[in-house]
């Protein structure tokens, strides 16, 4: 019997088959040695008629040297349906599927290839609270669902690659299934879609073109996304072969329009989700427009504030409960969202968004607008309480709101100091303040504070002259150095922290268009929970204590007073509306 290989060159290959090499794509090539029939695999034929790839498969038996060989095979999904077994029987890819099920007592649908492929194939993510909970990410191709099992879920961050498990068919009709796997059954727990939609595969461009099957069958799929939560490109790749597993698989976000670097990912499966908490949202946002506009909380045990013990859901509740106040600070402004999905657990992502994706709801209104560099940038208009919910659940923490609104981008309403203590005491920052609204007063001007939600103060005044961001900005910088001058010890406009010393550091920087602000009544991402909090200027004074306004004290405190501290500042903002409306 001969060494089989010192036979290759005969085949074209490139590769060792008796090395471990890429996967096999079920298209085979025979050959004979006088007692010997092996069987390799290759992942393709050249475009000069050379294969490969190869890769060996085992030894043949059963075939004789007459049936070997070496010819194009029919494509892959052709083959895999019209091929018979080496024991006689059709190939049945749900057999699996079916085996593993017994449907009189789950209520997953059976599988059967009789179901109608859709026009344009669909994918479906499921959560699935099992023993391990997991994302279950499935595509439609060959007349089934092709399925993973994804331990992390899918990420919009191309810098991440996620483990999928690749494990048997489902059924097409599965893609709509949501509900309870009875314990005991296999894949007993809670499945719920997580996101669905249709796909393209990108497989057709190729040199030689794949189906989504052959591709899949060959261990590579690229495709673009169109779902609710995954946009764009992806690829899916199988990895070398480890063991006698079910196959692995590499999920990964291509770069595109839709690729959210930074985000780290869609959240990882946590504690069961509480229905009662989904359904109290969705019952309150039906009331709360004409629009079906609906938004459900998901994950509400995710703590997002760990040292104060706050969940997702105690977030959203309290957005919920103060919308009626933030709202009229966020309307009519474009947004720039700070976003911690997975709360502020350590190395958790933490970043900002500007623009808003394509598979956000309809229902969200957008504004158009071009950055310095020419790129576009749709900001999120938050101007309804179903908005600032369905951002709220999306990970959103803070809204950094512009100081103008879309019917006059150029002009502001308003003018923030922003008081930032450095190395100096909080008393001094309680004493610049007080001193700005003194200058303010000496021109005529009405002045409101706030804490910022973190160490410093806010103090805004209303910008009700004609001149656009540049005038407002020089005025307010002379407001900030005619203050400083007053005590000099204390207060300082320079931005150089070298120079400040122990002074109270007065930045107007933020006057500028296209720059944002924090308006009052939002959470910031600190560890305390702190809200930025409107207060009365008598509030301001020694023992003012800006980390004491906490989610629950903040909440306590807004249900005891019925007037809102920014009145008058809101009162402006309508003046100068009707003004513009008039002129």
């Amino acid at each position: 019997m001969l060494d089989l290989r010192t036979r290759f060159d005969e085949l074209g290959r490139d590769d060792n088959p008796f090395d471990e090499g890429e996967p096999p794509v079920g298209e085979a090539v025979h050959w004979v040695e006088p007692t010997l029939v092996a069987e390799i695999a290759f992942a393709e034929w050249t475009q000069n008629g050379l294969l490969r790839q190869p890769r060996y498969e085992g030894l043949r038996p059963d075939k004789k040297a007459i049936e070997c060989r070496r010819e194009r095979p029919a494509p892959a999904a052709a083959a895999r349906n019209a091929a018979q077994t080496r024991a006689g029987e059709i190939a049945m890819p749900l057999e699996e599927y079916n085996r593993k099920r017994d449907f009189t007592r789950t209520r997953e649908p059976s599988g059967s290839r009789t179901e109608k492929p859709h026009q344009q194939p669909i994918f479906v993510v499921q959560e699935h609270h099992a023993s391990v909970d997991h994302y279950d990410f499935r595509l439609e191709a060959d007349g089934t669902l092709k399925s993973w099992s994804i331990p992390k879920g899918p990420s919009m961050d191309p810098s991440i690659k996620r483990l999928a498990v690749q494990v048997e068919d489902h059924p097409i009709g599965y893609a709509s299934f949501e509900g309870t796997i009875p314990q005991g059954q296999y894949g007993g727990g809670t499945v719920k879609i997580w996101d669905r939609g249709t796909y393209e595969s990108l497989m057709d461009q190729n040199a030689e073109p794949q189906t989504a099957g052959e591709a899949i069958e060959a261990g590579r799929i690229e495709f673009v996304m169109h779902g609710e939560r995954l946009k764009g490109k992806f690829a899916l790749i199988r990895m070398k072969p480890r063991g006698k597993g079910k196959p692995q698989w590499l999920l990964m976000k291509l770069k595109d329009e839709f690729a959210e670097a930074g985000t780290g990912d869609t959240p990882t499966p946590v504690a069961k989700p509480r229905a009662s908490s989904r359904q109290t949202v969705s019952a309150r946002m039906s009331r709360d427009g004409k629009s079906p506009k609906t938004v459900e909380l998901t994950h509400p045990d995710r703590v997002i504030y760990p040292e104060a013990g706050l969940t997702k859901a105690d977030v959203l509740a309290y957005y919920e409960k103060v919308s009626d106040r933030l709202l009229p600070f966020l309307k009519d402004r474009p947004i720039t969202l700070e976003r911690l999905p997975e709360g502020l657990s350590e190395k958790a992502p933490h970043f900002w968004q500007k623009d808003t994706p394509d598979y956000y709801p309809d229902w969200i209104p957008r504004i158009e607008l071009e950055t310095e560099r020419g790129k576009t940038v749709h900001y999120a208009l938050v101007n309804d309480r179903a908005t600032l919910l369905f951002l709220v659940n999306q990970g959103t923490l803070t809204f950094h709101v512009w100081a103008s609104r879309t019917k006059d981008l150029d002009r502001p309403d308003f003018v923030p100091f922003d008081l930032d203590p450095g190395k100096a005491s909080f008393e001094d920052v309680i004493a610049v303040a007080r001193a700005i609204r003194v200058t303010l007063e000496d021109e005529g001007v009405a002045s409101f504070v706030k804490t910022s939600g973190r160490t410093g103060l806010h103090v805004l005044a209303p910008w009700e002259r004609d001149g656009d961001f540049d005038e407002a900005r020089t005025w307010a910088r002379e407001v900030a150095e005619r203050t400083a001058e007053t005590m000099p010890d204390r207060a300082t406009t320079d931005i150089r922290k070298a120079k400040r010393g122990e002074r109270v550091y007065i930045d107007v920087l933020q006057n500028a268009r296209g720059h944002h602000a924090v308006p009052p009544y939002v959470l910031r991402a600190v560890p305390g929970a702190t809200v930025s909090t409107p207060l009365n200027w008598d509030e301001v004074a020694e023992g003012l204590d800006p980390g004491s306004f906490t989610l629950k004290k903040a909440l306590a405190r807004f249900a005891r007073r019925w007037t809102d501290p920014f009145e008058g500042l809101l009162r402006s903002f309508n003046g100068r509306r009707k003004k513009a409306a008039r002129g």
